[in-house]
């Protein structure tokens, strides 16, 4: 990432331009307080959310609308509010693909969503996620992450831990870090414990305000 400007269009810049190099196989935390941009940042780097300044480059060659297709096939995305429709548990996690068996309860063993859905595994969920908790939902979409993860080399997680009690969190990360063993991995958060687990932390610079707003929150760098 080279002196790329993190705003979405039409969006303010709540953060300085940054610029940084992520080895192959590191996992990164880009930290930051919540609201600050993180998540633009992410989706920046996913392609996303167009570059209006800077540049992004995986493996050498730049991201662009001509690239990004192609480079997002290597990547794979964990947001952090997981849209569930009204299919059954292993249409939520396959998204509706064809994978093998022993994949599908791979994934779901990583998540540790066996137990959770018991007995619920082809029955219909609620659209929308209704009938789950926060923490299901966030177990569900680790559980595609993990599916989605073979031949992917890149690992685009936003905010995993968010409003989780200490306990589902914990298990949601150490699954996290199950699937990303042996690839490169960005974790968007505010999450301290999370972000210790990390190879390198990214702290994230807020624009600088000017003298006339002190105390106030900058709309713009």
């Amino acid at each position: 990432v080279w002196d790329l400007q993190v705003q979405a269009p039409g969006g303010d810049a709540r953060l300085a331009p940054v610029s940084f190099d992520i080895a192959a196989g590191e996992h990164v935390a880009l930290w930051s307080p919540s609201g600050s941009g993180k998540s633009v940042l992410l989706a920046q780097i996913a392609g996303l959310v167009p570059v209006a300044r800077g540049r992004v480059e995986i493996d050498g060659r730049q991201l662009d609308v001509q690239t990004a297709t192609a480079m997002r096939e290597r990547m794979a995305w964990m947001g952090q509010q997981p849209h569930v429709f009204a299919w059954s548990a292993i249409a939520n996690i396959s998204l509706g693909r064809d994978h093998a068996e022993p994949q599908l309860r791979q994934a779901m063993a990583c998540a540790q969503l066996e137990e959770v859905l018991r007995g619920r595994l082809a029955a219909s969920l609620g659209e929308g996620g209704t009938g789950l908790s926060g923490g299901e939902a966030l177990r569900l979409a680790l559980a595609r992450l993990a599916l989605d993860s073979h031949g992917a080399g890149l690992l685009l997680v936003d905010e995993p831990t968010a409003h989780l009690d200490p306990s589902t969190a914990r298990k949601v990360l150490q699954g996290l870090l199950q699937i990303a063993e042996g690839r490169t991995m960005i974790v968007a958060t505010h999450d301290a414990r999370l972000a210790r687990r990390m190879d390198r932390i990214i702290r994230l610079q807020p624009c600088a305000m000017p003298a006339d707003m002190a105390g106030l929150e900058a709309k713009s760098c």
